[in-house]
């Protein structure tokens, strides 16, 4: 197996790459802390702070929350845009790097611009919803772009993967996107608290749902269970799959587990929310995470498909070999 040199372009590529999508990740975490401390409009004008050149602002904890949060989305935003440029000027040849590039690029416009419409819609649900969702495909698309632009540590002789694992990653990563959306909402609409109880709500396993805030609690609380039991299940399948081919990659049975801690991990401090009257000391750590949670299913998501041979070709993460950003 041969080892790429540290000079090998793509190797850099993909560093800066690894870069922008922990940017990414704390980009998310400085969100949560903008919502949870209600400093969403501590900026009230977009792109500068209190006037259009304003970028700059006062030093109040509020403001720069959200001073900041900007500033890092705008790190992001130049990053992507480098990594674009350069995978137009050397990489064209990559498919699976352009095509991750360029879908990016296109997220986090559309992100940025979302951003602003939150501020000048006076943080509307359903827009700080939809920003949230956004900033999870973005991280999606930057661990795809790390996975396509390695190469070089393919293994020839590795065990065919398995489809239909393949397939049950994609449900269980589906099910998180939507879990994160409902969550988010959640905070939205101020209804963190609208069940005070747990496990019960209300009292009750199934309770008299009498408002909109009831009822994403309660579709948040059942997600979650839902979650755990894709996560469970995810488990098992992956340690079946690798004794009956112990030659298949460690990070097969690994991504799994890890999302299973994660999610144990999330319970937790959902738990924490309810008895801390979601403060912003619980709920920032319960959106990053969240996002930790839908990276690793992600990255567990496009290596199970690209082991799966049929399914990789079909995705195009079979166009060539890569690094893996979880080790064997």
């Amino acid at each position: 197996m041969d080892t790429p040199d540290r000079g090998d372009p793509l190797r850099r590529f993909r560093w800066l790459a690894v870069v922008t999508l922990v940017a990414s990740l704390v980009l998310v975490a400085l969100g949560g802390a903008v919502r949870a401390t209600d400093s969403g409009l501590a900026c009230p004008t977009w792109p500068g702070c209190f006037s259009a050149g304003d970028f700059v602002p006062a030093l109040q904890l509020n403001v720069w929350l959200e001073h900041s949060h900007r500033l890092v989305a705008g790190a992001v935003g130049l990053a992507i845009a480098a990594l674009l440029v350069w995978a137009i000027a050397s990489f064209r040849d990559q498919r699976g790097v352009l095509r991750a590039t360029v879908a990016a690029a296109v997220l986090v416009n559309v992100q940025a611009a979302l951003g602003a419409v939150v501020v000048l819609r006076l943080l509307r649900a359903e827009l700080v919803t939809a920003h949230l969702g956004m900033a999870m495909l973005v991280v999606a698309c930057l661990a795809y772009l790390v996975v396509s632009a390695g190469r070089g540590m393919a293994r020839t002789d590795a065990p065919r993967g398995d489809l239909g694992l393949a397939r049950t990653w994609v449900l269980v990563t589906g099910l998180c996107f939507v879990q994160i959306l409902v969550g988010g909402h959640v905070t939205g609409i101020a209804a963190g608290l609208a069940y005070t109880d747990f496990p019960l709500m209300g009292g009750a396993v199934f309770p008299e749902i009498t408002s909109e805030r009831e009822a994403f609690h309660a579709a948040h609380r059942f997600l979650a269970y839902a979650l755990v039991i894709g996560v469970v299940y995810l488990c098992f399948r992956a340690v079946r799959h690798r004794r009956e081919h112990p030659s298949a990659p460690r990070r097969s049975v690994r991504l799994p587990m890890w999302a299973a801690a994660l999610v144990v991990i999330q319970i937790g401090i959902g738990v924490g929310n309810l008895y801390s009257g979601t403060s912003w000391l619980t709920v920032v750590p319960h959106l990053a995470v969240a996002s930790w949670i839908w990276l690793v299913l992600v990255l567990g998501a496009l290596h199970a498909y690209r082991d799966a041979a049929p399914a990789a070709a079909a995705s195009g993460l079979a166009d060539e070999p890569d690094h893996q950003l979880v080790s064997r």
